[in-house]
C-alpha cells in the first residue's frame, strides 16, 4: 500500500501544480478582462457626455436665433422652379 499511496502523492503533486497554473492564467484573463471592461466603459460614458454637451449647446444656440433672419436680403435667393 506504501507505494500505491506514493503513486497517488506523486499524482496530487503534479495535478496540483497544473490546477494552480490554471488558476494562475484565469486570473490574469479576468484581470485583463476587466481593464477592457473598464475602458469600454469609460469610452461609452466619454460619447454619452459628448452627446449631451452637444445637445446642450444646441438648445442654447437656438435660444438666441430668430427664425429665417440672418441679416441678409432673401431677395434673388428663392429657387426657380421649371413648369
Amino acid at each position: 500500500m506504501a507505494l500505491e499511496n506514493a503513486a497517488i502523492l506523486e499524482e496530487l503533486k503534479t495535478r496540483y501544480t497544473d490546477v494552480v497554473k490554471q488558476i494562475n492564467e484565469l486570473s490574469n484573463t479576468r484581470i485583463k478582462m476587466e481593464g477592457a471592461i473598464d475602458v469600454l466603459q469609460q469610452i461609452e460614458d466619454s460619447k454619452a457626455a459628448d452627446a449631451e454637451a452637444q445637445a446642450a449647446t444646441k438648445s442654447e444656440g437656438v435660444v438666441g436665433e430668430s427664425d429665417g433672419v440672418d441679416g441678409e436680403s432673401s431677395e434673388g435667393t428663392d429657387p426657380v422652379v421649371e413648369s
